[in-house]
């Protein structure tokens, strides 16, 4: 007969994976039933033991987590730095997809440590502030071993790593599982890495640490980790990713990127510039919704931001290599940023509205001023980026079409604004004040304070006027 604590495991994780109506059409069945006895019993005790809203009970003696959630948790302890939500474009080296640590993990318990996953399950120490790490660790062990094995196995056999790969959404997902195999198999090495690391690492760290220095070059030259899991754990201290330049520098020895590029600390900069790359491909795949006009700023001013801070860490036009992955993310981010900048002045004169004469349209759209708005922050931000950006010639155009564009359209708003006699008196005050916004943005305070006056002396002799 099964291990009754290994059982009511089981069925409890089983519970966590129903609906409440499911839980509920369960519980009802069973208390139809004349007798209860053995697994029914258990199963409807487990069912009692959810709320209404799908969540294990909690008693003050017991509550938090369920023990299946905490374990989770603990287990991918040593993942969870190299871990990213979903991105737009596939993710780096060393960089492991939330989705496809949902599908590993599924894997793991489902086929290939199912006895290790139920013993960890039967462990449960029914004690809500329990630590689970103990449990988690033991855990690791076992499926890390089983683990490399299941992958020397499919790499000896194309048609079986083929299947293999097919378990997890293809190619990506199967690095996916190599990479969390790399971790758990190096979980001491990264632990001891991540023990000598400072947090928030700076620039000063990597030119002046002697700490920071000799962590990774010991981790480096021990022969468990690879260059680009180094960069890749440096990466996760510090929100500056330049920081690897200069410390490859200091690690070479030199500031001269063909002898740091021949060298084994050519992983730290090569880190530096796919996160450059990155940015530019993740511009380019933006859409146009607020959250994503908002992401696009942020990736252009990181772009802008890396490329010239490891510039000044050293001049990498002198690899080749790197020359021409840096120039084809330049392309990129300059194309992304043209085809928005070409069509912002069009874009302020539509939301504000003038007619083919000139003249107020009449109308009012928020969705337009916004997207008028954003045009026009990227026609700042680019003209901020312009160092790393092949497009000064187009951001100079743009800039004085959209100044000679607010210029025109102010002027025409607060001549429609001294009219007494305009019907649609509630748009016209939302154009003006957009307008006068965008001429912030592009004037500055001091030119949108007169144009405030003048609106408001506007709308005084309007009143008057109406009596």
């Amino acid at each position: 007969m099964p291990d009754p604590g290994l059982l009511t495991a089981k069925v409890r994780t089983y519970m966590d994976a129903l609906s409440p109506q499911a839980r509920a059409m369960l519980g009802r069945s069973l208390r139809a039933s004349d007798r209860l006895e053995g697994a029914a019993e258990i199963v409807l005790k487990a069912i009692d033991g959810f709320e209404a809203v799908g969540e294990p009970q909690v008693s003050a003696a017991t509550g938090g987590e369920p023990w299946s959630v905490r374990l989770e948790r603990a287990f991918f302890a040593p993942v969870a730095p190299f871990v990213e939500d979903e991105d737009i474009v596939a993710l780096p080296v060393c960089r492991i997809p939330r989705r496809a640590v949902v599908r590993i993990w599924a894997w793991i318990r489902r086929d290939l440590a199912p006895a290790a996953w139920e013993r960890a399950l039967a462990a449960d120490p029914l004690d809500a502030t329990a630590d689970a790490a103990p449990i988690a660790r033991k855990l690791r062990r076992e499926v890390a071993t089983a683990l490399a094995e299941t992958l020397r196995r499919v790499a000896a056999d194309a048609k079986a790593r083929q299947k293999f790969a097919g378990q997890f959404g293809g190619e990506a997902g199967f690095r996916a599982v190599i990479d969390v195999a790399h971790v758990l198999q190096h979980e001491a090495a990264f632990a001891n890495l991540f023990g000598q690391i400072p947090g928030n690492l700076t620039v000063h760290d990597a030119t002046e640490s002697s700490r920071l220095f000799d962590a990774v070059r010991i981790s480096l030259e021990q022969g468990l980790l690879g260059g680009d899991w180094i960069a890749a754990s440096v990466l996760t201290r510090t929100t500056n990713p330049a920081v690897l330049a200069h410390l490859a520098c200091r690690l070479a020895g030199s500031n001269d990127p063909r002898l740091v590029s021949g060298s084994r600390w050519a992983p730290l900069v090569e880190a530096v510039v796919g996160r450059i790359e990155r940015h530019a491909a993740r511009a380019a795949a933006r859409g146009n919704d607020e959250a994503a006009r908002e992401a696009f700023v942020a990736d252009l001013r990181a772009y802008h931001d890396l490329t010239r801070m490891l510039e000044l860490a050293m001049p990498v036009d002198n690899v080749a290599a790197w020359f021409r992955r840096l120039a084809n993310a330049r392309t990129v981010m300059s194309q992304t940023v043209a085809g928005r900048l070409e069509t912002a002045p069009g874009l302020v004169r539509r939301a504000l509205m003038l007619d083919d004469r000139g003249g107020w349209g009449g109308r009012f759209d928020a969705a337009d001023v916004a997207e008028a708005e954003f045009a026009v922050r990227i026609a700042l931000e680019a003209k901020a980026a312009s160092d790393s950006l092949a497009l000064h010639e187009l951001v100079g155009r743009c800039r004085k079409q959209i100044e000679a564009t607010l210029e025109l359209v102010s002027s025409r708003l607060l001549e429609e604004m001294r009219s007494p006699a305009h019907r649609d008196r509630a748009d016209l005050d939302r154009a003006v004040d957009a307008a006068i916004r965008l001429c912030a943005m592009v004037f500055g305070e001091e030119h949108a304070a007169v144009l405030r006056r003048s609106r408001d002396l506007a709308a005084e002799k309007t009143l008057r006027a109406a009596g």
